[in-house]
């Protein structure tokens, strides 16, 4: 082996030194970098995070409270960068302490713009005799629950419920008894089923089409209690209730029959507009200023009263976006554009109580948020002779101008069925009907505290269906329930039920025209029979029809999808519009008493437990033309879906 000199063994010195150092830094560098992939990686799931949380067009809120009075406390949501546009809110209040009266639903559109914030309270359920019931609420000003200058800034609230059965939080009054909740029901009790509308000794109601008890009431709700804090186990609300027997009330900005409170005053019309306020603490007082208010209202607004059990939920979705500053939500009822009077008219040979409940009745009729018909003349009641008014008692209210109404809200009186009640606007000279007499029935639905409604932006219900659309389907015996797929994706033939409303895709349905190719029917021709796919938007899953001896209890699922070459009659409907907003479902497959005729689904209210939330059955029958109709509610906002 060759020996190193000085020289060379100084060289490898270096060498040796050098290496040494390179891999000390090399091994530096590595765990420098693991260190900062590592703390990369965090950011980058933060980043995540928050760009899906700013990124989402649906979020949804659960009940959060903070403080040791259990009220909600505020939850954030932010619209998104580059997501300007109009979006749903929906709002479930929470159920009454110790299992007391059901929450209320709210829902409705409004148009926001990137970076616009809005603040969630969503009310919790206790189990407790004095726990009253908390309402969910959205707001445009962030503080405490109680606070004034947050909660004057309420734009959409759900109400709570009391805490006594049955106490519910209700629409534009507190409800002191569930609405539907023991209702009168239909009699198909064998041999001799008679499909009425029937009471009992057990069951004291009047047997009206949503079935209100006969002590049904207003409730007692003051109106001078501005701040959502119910007392003495009344439910929470807009105006929050002092008894147990009542719930709240509910509250939508820009919804016919609400009175918005602007600056901590009511102010008598429905459009909110918000001011910022600070406390002063030299005067001890609140002052608002004054400069730059600025307008929050909803379209085709919805309420329910009594709906929810459990706690609250909220919930906000984009329909549309808005892709120019100048678009417009897409209006689907023509017959509300270029208004200039209404005529609200009732069958002249109503009773005496009817009459006098229609003498006194309002309208309100919504553009933009306010309410236009304020101080408008609202003539009549008279007879006016007119065509298409024959036989009609009616009033009529002039609104002195043209205009693109968004709502139409008719207050005649709660808890009546009128016979023959018409509805027509008249735009340029031409009265057009929004609602009119019924092919098979005088009545339509009995009417309730939050009135009869028409929106621009629902289709005009008194025709056809729009070619495919999705929709709630309410039948004509409730007021809060809609037909109700069970969401268990382990059963292909779950029955239909009908359930209290919550805005689950279970209890959407896509109702699609097929054309009937063996008669070659044409839907631009009234004179045939248009037939329907109606599919469940939970899992695609076709109503049906179960074929079985005891056809006219049939059971109905939502089986297998449809399919359109196999034409599956048993899945195949007819969906006939009755003219005053309501629509007979009937099945192609021949009943066995009549093989001419098919047979209608029809849905019934006595089914209920206890606890009042066991759901409602759904019968198939011919006869009681009065109760096997649906209403159709349009959750579909963009131009192509109407």
């Amino acid at each position: 082996m060759k020996q190193l000199n000085n020289k060379g063994f100084a060289i490898s010195t270096v060498i040796y030194g050098l290496s040494i150092m390179g891999i000390l830094l090399i091994s530096i560098l590595m765990g420098t970098i693991s260190t900062t992939r590592t703390n990369s990686n965090q950011m980058g799931k933060t980043i995540e995070e928050e760009l899906n949380r700013f990124s989402k067009t649906a979020t949804a809120f659960s009940s959060k409270v903070e403080d040791g009075d259990n009220n909600p406390t505020s939850q954030e949501y932010i619209v998104p960068k580059g997501q300007s546009g109009w979006y749903r809110i929906e709002l479930w209040g929470a159920q009454g302490g110790n299992k007391g009266g059901a929450g209320a639903y709210t829902s409705g559109v409004i148009e926001l713009e990137e970076g616009d914030v809005l603040y969630f309270y969503v009310g919790k359920y206790l189990n407790s005799e004095t726990e009253r019931g908390r309402e969910s609420d959205v707001r445009i000003q962030s503080g405490g629950y109680n606070d004034k200058m947050s909660y004057e800034t309420r734009i959409m609230v759900a109400a709570g419920g009391g805490t006594a059965t049955g106490a519910s939080g209700g629409t534009l009054e507190g409800y002191t008894n569930k609405t539907n909740s023991i209702g009168g029901f239909i009699d198909i009790k064998e041999p001799n089923p008679t499909y009425a509308l029937s009471s009992a000794a057990n069951n004291p109601t009047n047997g009206t089409l949503v079935g209100y008890p006969k002590d049904f009431a207003k409730g007692n709700v003051p109106k001078t209690n501005a701040a959502p804090v119910g007392t003495n186990g009344g439910g929470d609300g807009y105006f929050a209730s002092n008894a147990s027997s009542t719930g709240g009330t509910s509250f939508i900005a820009g919804y016919g029959g609400v009175n918005a409170m602007v600056k901590g005053t009511l102010t008598g019309n429905t459009l909110y507009t918000y001011f910022q306020q600070h406390y002063d603490e030299d005067t001890e007082s609140y002052i608002y200023d004054n400069t730059g208010g600025r307008s929050y209202y909803f379209v085709d607004g919805m309420m329910f009263a009594g709906t929810n059990y459990g706690d609250g939920r909220a919930k906000i979705e984009k329909v549309v976006s808005k892709m120019e500053p100048t678009q417009k939500l897409a209006r689907a009822n023509t017959k509300l554009d270029k208004v200039t009077q209404i005529r609200n008219c009732i069958g002249n040979t109503n009773a005496s109580s009817k009459m006098a409940a229609f003498n006194s009745g309002t309208i309100e009729v919504i553009q933009n948020g306010v309410n236009i018909a304020k101080g408008k003349t609202y003539s009549g009641p008279m007879a006016v002779g007119d065509s298409g008014f024959e036989n009609l008692y009616c009033r009529t209210l002039n609104l002195g101008t043209a205009v693109d109404v968004d709502e139409i809200a008719i207050f005649n009186g709660p808890n009546i069925d009128f016979d023959n009640h018409v509805v027509a606007t008249n735009s340029n000279g031409e009265w057009k009907f929004i609602k009119n007499k019924g092919k098979t029935s005088p009545l339509s639905e009995t009417e309730t505290i939050a009135g009869v409604r028409f929106s621009a932006y629902q289709y005009d219900s008194t025709q056809e269906l729009p070619l495919t659309g999705n929709y709630f389907l309410l039948p004509v015996v409730s007021e809060t329930r809609v037909l109700t797929a069970v969401e268990d994706v382990e059963n292909d033939s779950n029955a239909i039920e009908i359930t209290p409303i919550n805005g689950s895709q279970g209890q959407k349905w896509t109702v699609e025209y097929i054309q009937n190719t063996n008669v070659g029917n044409n839907y631009d021709d009234p004179a045939l029979k248009n037939e329907y796919k109606i599919v469940e938007l939970k899992r695609f899953k076709a109503l049906a029809i179960q074929l079985d001896e005891n056809i006219l209890k049939n059971q109905i699922s939502a089986s297998s999808p449809f399919n359109n070459y196999a034409r599956n009659e048993p899945q195949i409907w007819k969906i006939a519009p009755e003219g005053n907003g309501t629509y007979i479902i009937s099945t192609v497959v021949p009943m066995f008493d009549d093989a001419k005729n098919s047979g209608n689904i029809m849905g019934q209210t006595n089914a209920i437990d206890a606890n009042e939330q066991k759901v409602n059955s759904v019968i198939i029958a011919k006869k009681n033309p009065t109760a096997q109709r649906f209403r159709l509610i349009s959750v579909d906002y963009s131009s192509t879906s109407q």
